[in-house]
């Protein structure tokens, strides 16, 4: 498998699995990097310390940060976008199941 594939898939199963945010989401990304054997554990605590020190939010500097040491810029795009889709794609579900309900007779109290 593709360095890519794998940051995508590996990222993807961490932003599927993970409720509570940046923070919730360490312990997992760690265990997976170590794994991988993408980093050691001194890049790791380096990985943390750029993450909390960049704006945005930290599991997509995680993800971004990992991505790029480990498979350049396209490794950085494929670990980003693994860890956004599966929120992305639950929020698409929600906001389709809303406008259905929203049109609801008994959601609009009619």
């Amino acid at each position: 498998m593709s360095i890519f594939l794998d940051l995508f898939i590996t990222f993807f199963k961490i932003g599927l699995f993970t409720f509570g945010g940046g923070y919730a989401m360490l312990p997992l990304i760690q265990k997976e990097v170590l794994n991988h054997g993408w980093m050691e554990i001194e890049e790791i605590i380096n990985f943390i310390a750029v993450s909390e020190s960049t704006p945005g939010p930290f599991a997509i500097n995680c993800a971004t940060y990992v991505g790029m040491e480990t498979g350049g810029f396209l490794g950085a795009i494929c670990a980003t976008l693994g860890v956004v889709a599966p929120s992305f794609v639950i929020i698409l579900i929600v906001a389709r199941i809303y406008k259905q309900f929203q049109e609801s007779k008994i959601v609009k109290g009619c």
